[in-house]
């Protein structure tokens, strides 16, 4: 499930141009409020709408990402600005199960249940799959949101290890490691079999090609793996 899949390919067209997005010229739009529990820092996505799934052109697609459709965000939402990280964890859950071990690095190792916990402990919950894209594109209509070395730890340059959080560049809406580093549980289930959640964005251990925002993993929702993580998302916070 978690193996590495053929050659890193050559960013297209598309993704070259979302590397001009210039994040900063947005800062005075982006909406920033801390959990008091968890003390993570949350960013406000207005509601909207994007298209996922493989176009006609997309020579990079994945077999079991979603058909190409348009997706409707009917309320606004906040997000994690960065995965939940180990020191968050710490004092939320009084344990960490991480294999590679930095208070600022994300927590790994984690189960669908374990992060709904976690979620649930700050007044939060994990994301569906539609809140997840949507806020991990950031605006930009293609299924990266900048050059793939700037953005996201992967195969190509992690030096097989997650790393502390905010390290790359973020997207237009302040948020970082959206692609890489860890995937991250959503709270939708997998139509193929109901023990089975999606899981997003690549790891620290995918090569390039798997790091796409329509691209799904669909695990037991019992697994904890050195290269699984979360972020928690609400409508309003506490």
């Amino acid at each position: 499930m978690f193996a590495k899949r053929g050659k890193p390919a050559t960013p297209i067209l598309a993704i070259y141009l979302a590397t001009l997005w210039n994040a900063s010229a947005h800062a005075a739009e982006i909406h920033k409020k801390i959990n008091p529990h968890d003390q993570l820092t949350y960013i406000w996505i207005p509601s909207g709408s994007y298209s996922t799934g493989c176009g006609p052109q997309d020579k990079e697609c994945i077999g079991w990402e979603r058909p190409r459709q348009k997706i409707v965000i009917k309320k606004g939402f906040w997000i994690g600005q960065t995965e939940v990280t180990q020191a968050a964890y710490q004092r939320i859950m009084n344990s960490d199960t991480s294999r590679y071990k930095s208070p600022q690095r994300p927590v790994e190792q984690v189960d669908w249940y374990s992060a709904t916990t976690y979620c649930k402990r700050v007044g939060m919950r994990l994301p569906i799959e539609d809140e997840w894209e949507y806020a991990a594109l950031g605006g930009v209509q293609s299924p990266r949101y900048g050059a793939l070395d700037k953005i996201a730890w992967y195969d190509g340059n992690s030096g097989n290890t997650t790393h502390d959080v905010a390290q790359k560049q973020p997207n237009a809406y302040g948020l970082f490691d959206m692609l890489g580093n860890v995937w991250e549980w959503v709270e939708d289930v997998c139509t193929c079999d109901p023990k089975r959640r999606i899981m997003k964005g690549g790891s620290f251990y995918n090569i390039a090609r798997d790091l796409r925002v329509p691209n799904r993993e669909t695990p037991l929702d019992g697994l904890q793996h050195r290269n699984i993580g979360f972020r928690c998302v609400a409508n309003s916070l506490p």
